[in-house]
């Protein structure tokens, strides 16, 4: 065997490992769904999330200290803060206020359908600005995940989709894709100036930050209150180590190794997962138009993903 061959073989290896670690991520995302549900329930929203981010950057904190110097962490921060800047409004605070009032103002059902949009907006930025080509077999891949998505959310009635009608907390649902989408090519750019933890943990922890104003206005006097049931804990830890130390962590592996357009096609999975987990933890009915849309959106990744760049 020739030493092409076996780098070819090395390299399939590796990137069907990254494959199934992000099935893993928005495996999580998914199961977050019902389980931050449990946890709405008791914490305002904003303060949810900036308690998520914040126990997350204090484990990405640890996680920094340990591995990398003081000086080296700061030199780092200061060098590249308006891209992390990027990263942490596009991916954390801004993201949240646009996608909790989106899901105040229309129908899950609108939102999902929006946001069903986003391999196709991440590959077009990511071709604008990181130049990664879309070929004719990941743009079928990625309309085929699309159908899926659309599948599931609207129950598999063409009537659903055709009474959809645009409305404010649509658009803020349109731009909560594309600051996604933003999060996910500023964080291919930064994982070129900075190593992977810094780039990840580093985003975490100034987003959490940037999530105090939104916390402020919310939660006025009741800021400071934590006398919350176990439950409402057990939610927000699930979505702080799984969601978001670990699923981000494994979201940019796979656009630092796939590339940003390959990477945000397996977003249209989260409602696959979010399903199925709500059918378990909710008890909430799985429809048969759920498992036909999640067939489609499996093959559309698989086709993506076999396509050469």
């Amino acid at each position: 065997m020739s030493c092409a061959k076996k780098r070819g073989s090395k390299q399939s290896s590796s990137n069907i490992s990254v494959f199934f670690l992000l099935f893993g991520a928005v495996f999580m995302w998914g199961v977050g769904f019902p389980i931050s549900k449990l946890g709405i329930d008791y914490i305002k929203p904003f303060k949810y999330a900036f308690l998520r981010f914040f126990i997350a950057s204090l484990i990405f904190a640890y996680l920094l200290v340990k591995k990398y110097s003081a000086s080296t962490i700061l030199k780092d921060l200061r060098k590249n803060f308006i891209l992390i800047s990027i990263m942490a409004l596009s991916g954390i605070s801004a993201y949240n206020f646009f996608y909790l009032y989106s899901l105040k103002m229309t129908f899950v059902s609108n939102s999902a359908m929006i946001a069903a949009m986003n391999p196709i907006i991440t590959a077009i930025i990511a071709a604008i600005v990181l130049k990664e080509k879309i070929n004719t077999t990941m743009a079928i891949g990625i309309v085929i995940s699309f159908f899926g998505t659309l599948i599931i959310v609207s129950g598999g009635s063409i009537e659903a989709i055709r009474r959809f009608s645009f409305n404010l907390g649509d658009l803020f649902m349109l731009i909560a894709t594309f600051l996604w989408a933003i999060y996910t090519v500023a964080g291919k750019i930064a994982m070129r100036k900075m190593p992977f933890l810094e780039t990840v943990g580093l985003a975490a922890i100034l987003g959490s930050i940037y999530l105090v104003p939104f916390v402020i206005n919310e939660s006025g006097k009741d800021l400071f209150s934590l006398a919350y049931p176990p439950v409402a804990w057990m939610s927000v830890l699930y979505m702080s180590f799984m969601a978001t130390v670990f699923a981000f962590s494994i979201w940019y592996k796979g656009v630092q190794y796939l590339g940003a357009s390959k990477t945000s096609v397996f977003v249209n999975l989260v409602p696959v997962f979010g399903v199925l987990a709500s059918s378990i933890i909710l008890k909430e009915v799985v429809k048969q138009a759920t498992l036909a849309g999640g067939l489609l959106i499996i093959i559309g990744v698989v086709i993506t993903n076999r396509a050469k760049a």
